[in-house]
């Protein structure tokens, strides 16, 4: 056992394992708080930012399991209790998406690829990530470059739409009209309320 443990280095110091475990104590709640924070903010994007397919554009998505319009939403559901932490959403434009991860109004999200921590994340998979895989490889597989991947945190629901909705205005992505009570997506023209603040998921 110990020269596999010294070999792989699976084996946890005494000081990793402690945190290990204290982390574990609390884990139900954070992943409840990430999960209840990725849902509202899936229907949001899809709902409010337009973040989905119309007659205008078909290059816009929102990708969350949690989500109804998710093709896999019934069949996630048959066999997990929660649609996880991790979502994502298309712009269609390799330019906007890329605007939106390297705007400077982002306070709170973090530019990373380490997923898995209590703060809120995003990348360009496309450019970090997945940057060392061969172009005609992601082709191949329908890897869309324009994908903007979000981890989201326990941070307050309002505070983190709020710090990606800055990003989208920033990257001319979104635009606030009466007094940002309505969003208005300049990609695929998609006008609706504004329900940051509105928790209700359906």
């Amino acid at each position: 056992i110990y020269y596999v443990i010294n070999a792989t280095g699976a084996g946890l110091s005494p000081m990793d394992a402690w945190l290990l475990n204290r982390g574990l104590k609390t884990l139900s709640v954070r992943l409840y708080q990430q999960q209840y924070n990725s849902m509202v903010l899936a229907q949001w994007l899809e709902d409010s930012c337009g973040f989905k397919p119309n007659e205008k554009n078909q290059n816009l998505k929102t990708r969350y399991v949690g989500l109804k319009s998710n093709p896999q939403f019934q069949l996630h559901k048959s066999f997990n209790n929660g649609p996880g932490a991790v979502l994502a959403f298309e712009t269609g434009s390799l330019k906007h998406s890329y605007g939106i991860v390297s705007s400077k109004a982002l306070k709170i999200w973090s530019v990373t690829v380490s997923f898995g921590c209590v703060n809120s994340v995003l990348s360009l998979p496309g450019r970090m990530s997945h940057a060392s895989i061969d172009p005609e490889v992601r082709k191949q597989r329908q890897f869309p470059e324009d994908i903007i991947r979000l981890c989201v945190g326990i941070e307050d629901t309002v505070d983190i739409q709020k710090d990606l909705l800055n990003a989208m205005i920033d990257a001319d992505v979104i635009e606030l009209r009466d007094n940002g009570k309505t969003l208005y997506n300049k990609l695929n023209g998609h006008l609706a309320a504004n329900t940051i603040g509105q928790h209700g998921y359906k």
